[in-house]
């Protein structure tokens, strides 16, 4: 009985020990990603809209420039920079905009690059 006992005992101070060792790990990793996740305000994904599964189009600030680019799984490419006037619009409606109105962004975001498409078609024509 005394055996027994004892084993039950060393059982509970493995489990114990076990989730003090996890406890510890969580509080790392947490320390951890404080410091290696620092935001860069030089470089941001503005707006990102999934055209398939695998690839998507997104508007990207750099410094004070704003492309738009393509992103796949096989590379990320810039289709074009958008004109200052566009791209002080659409940061503005970042700004302004919440995480409660996403379809929003996302129809204003349809319609400027609409318009720079539009406007990219008309100077190829010319």
């Amino acid at each position: 009985m005394s055996e027994n006992m004892d084993m039950l005992f060393t059982v509970v101070k493995l489990i114990i020990g076990l989730l003090i060792v996890v406890y510890l790990i969580n509080i790392f990793l947490k320390f951890l990603n404080h410091y290696s996740l620092q935001t860069n305000k030089s470089f941001r994904i503005l707006q990102k809209i999934p055209v398939s599964k695998s690839s998507s189009i997104g508007v990207v600030q750099v410094v004070d420039r704003v492309y738009v680019m393509s992103f796949s799984e096989q590379q990320n490419q810039i289709l074009f920079e958008l004109p200052a006037e566009e791209a002080q619009k659409l940061l503005t409606e970042v700004q302004r905009s919440t995480a409660a109105e996403p379809k929003k962004m996302q129809q204003n975001f349809a319609v400027i690059l609409e318009r720079v498409k539009q406007s990219l078609d008309n100077k190829k024509r010319k």
